[in-house]
């Protein structure tokens, strides 16, 4: 499935990635969602660029059943990521991720 793509970069060390499905009226599917963010992430990683969250936001529903709320499922949806620019070098005991010291004492 084909996704567009919106780039929009939040500071110096920050980009947030937004990834939109086709509207085919089918089911989206949560695999190929899955799959895009894995290989965005992926993509990045090598640029210095670090998934840090990401979220889903559904764009459309359709329904099953005319006039029946119960019977919707989505055929558009948003994945929303978020990326940290990766320092070059970690210093030895500092747990980037939580900016904790782990040194052992």
């Amino acid at each position: 499935m084909e996704y567009s793509r919106l780039e929009l970069p939040a500071g110096d060390d920050q980009l947030v990635v937004v990834l939109v499905n086709e509207d085919s009226a089918a089911t989206v599917d949560p695999s190929g969602f899955a799959q895009a963010l894995a290989d965005d992430a992926a993509a990045r990683r090598a640029a210095g660029w670090r998934l840090v969250s990401f979220s889903a936001l559904p764009l459309r529903q359709s329904a099953t059943t005319m006039f029946q709320g119960s019977g919707q499922f989505a055929t558009q949806a948003g994945l929303i990521l978020f990326y940290s620019a990766q320092p070059s070098e970690t210093p030895a005991g500092q747990n980037q991720s939580a900016g904790l010291n782990t040194t052992q004492q």
